[in-house]
């Protein structure tokens, strides 16, 4: 007769009784990224917002290794917000594990272990089988501060990927349409619907505003409140609606403090806070001068339009669409900050200042090299001659024309979105 123990651990892993679980649309980019890792000896770990598809990604990546031959039960998934597991160290999960199928201490076992941050002292407990035992675990966590709360027990011996909402390119996937040379009028309405709904992927398979508001409700109690032991809880909602508005605006601690009265310290803390938990993104100024870019005002960007829709609204496209390519920057793991002079600015500048890179997004069509809303652009030309070309994602406008004697590329946020 099975233990609750492993009775749970059966439960939890459908496929040592031969069944393989429905585990949805593959995320075929993190799958071969985390594939290729396995055989690495450093602790995979999984960060990314609640609900942002890390559960499914373990449980791919586990059949992806049973269908290249791994023993199903050389492989150990557990949830360790269980009911029935929180609590327990990992070590004591360990050793059950070993005994269920009497694995001897040198065989090659693998450990998926999501909400990892869930067991009592993880950190410490983690560091010695991955040192001493021939054991690969995967882990997850819905916080950053999974990674930050270890203070170096693992260093050099993890390997962290982020999770981010789907890409565009994912969404599509995701509602089943492929990607098709010729097409353009359908991404051009499609693109406009990923906007409103984001890239949480529950929401994208069956949208719906209530989802979105338990899901948010869900993150601000169990990763915020729980995690910081906020007091004023309420607060935090005021500064996330006030962000949403804003997106892709300069400001500054100071200034969201005054608006809601509190004291630019808590104002700091509750957005650190917001970035530990994937609900917010910073964007700095891009500028030679180290100083400036430590004092100059922020940007900050909701990390999933669906987010900002459900915060502000339908409107407000062009917000969503900078926040999209924001996103989409990030994923591709570019360095990236605003450029401001007075009342000019340009959204986005890649590169440094030997070879700039600006982008800019102009939710619209129509747009010319004498249009007064590219004077950003014709002042970042001015100020840093070395930039070569130029990148303007409209609506729907395809062009090449001179700017400020560069190329500007005008690209549809569509097609930009689905570049690799």
């Amino acid at each position: 007769m099975l233990t609750a123990t492993e009775d749970t651990f059966y439960a939890l892993n459908p496929w040592w009784n031969g069944r393989r679980p429905d585990t949805g649309v593959p995320r075929e980019e993190y799958l071969n990224s985390l594939a290729v890792s396995l055989q690495r000896p450093q602790i995979n770990v999984l960060i990314g917002s609640r609900r942002i598809g890390k559960t499914t990604l373990l449980r791919q990546l586990v059949l992806r290794l049973i269908d290249e031959g791994t023993d199903p039960s050389d492989i150990l998934y557990l949830a360790l917000d269980h009911p029935r597991l929180v609590g327990s160290p990992l070590s004591a999960h360990l050793h059950a594990f070993r005994g269920v199928f009497g694995h001897a201490r040198d065989r090659r076992l693998h450990l998926f272990l999501d909400e990892v941050q869930e067991s009592p002292g993880w950190d410490a407990v983690l560091k010695a089988p991955a040192a001493t035992e021939n054991v690969k675990m995967v882990c997850s966590g819905s916080t950053a501060a999974l990674v930050a709360s270890q203070g170096g027990k693992l260093t050099g011996r993890q390997l962290v990927s982020t999770v981010h909402p789907l890409s565009f390119r994912e969404f599509l996937s995701f509602r089943g349409v492929p990607v098709v040379r010729g097409e353009s009028y359908r991404y051009e309405r499609l693109v406009e619907e990923y906007l409103q709904v984001g890239g949480y992927p529950e929401n994208v398979l069956d949208p719906s505003e209530e989802y979105l508001q338990n899901l948010l409700q869900d993150i601000l109690a169990r990763d915020l409140v729980r995690l910081y032991d906020v007091r004023r809880s309420g607060l935090l909602m005021d500064l996330l609606r006030l962000v949403a508005a804003g997106v892709g605006s300069r400001t500054s601690f100071s200034k969201l403090a005054k608006v809601l009265g509190l004291a630019v310290d808590t104002v700091r803390d509750y957005l650190g806070y917001f970035e530990s938990a994937f609900l917010v993104r910073t964007l700095g100024k891009w500028t030679p001068s180290h100083t400036e870019r430590v004092y100059a005002s922020r940007k900050f960007y909701l990390a999933d339009t669906g987010l900002k829709a459900l915060l502000t609204g339908p409107g407000d496209l062009g917000a969503k669409a900078e926040t999209a390519v924001f996103m989409h920057l990030l994923r591709k793991g570019e360095q990236t900050g605003y450029f401001a002079e007075s009342e000019r600015e340009v959204d986005f500048v890649l590169g440094d200042e030997r070879a700039p890179r600006p982008l800019e997004v102009k939710y619209t069509d129509g747009l010319a090299p004498a249009d007064r809303r590219l004077s950003g652009l014709q002042l970042l030309l001015r100020r840093h001659p070395a930039t070569k070309a130029v990148r303007i994602v409209s609506r729907t406008q395809e062009a090449t024309f001179e700017l400020g004697g560069v190329s500007a590329e005008v690209t549809p946020l569509w097609r930009f979105l689905l570049e690799p």
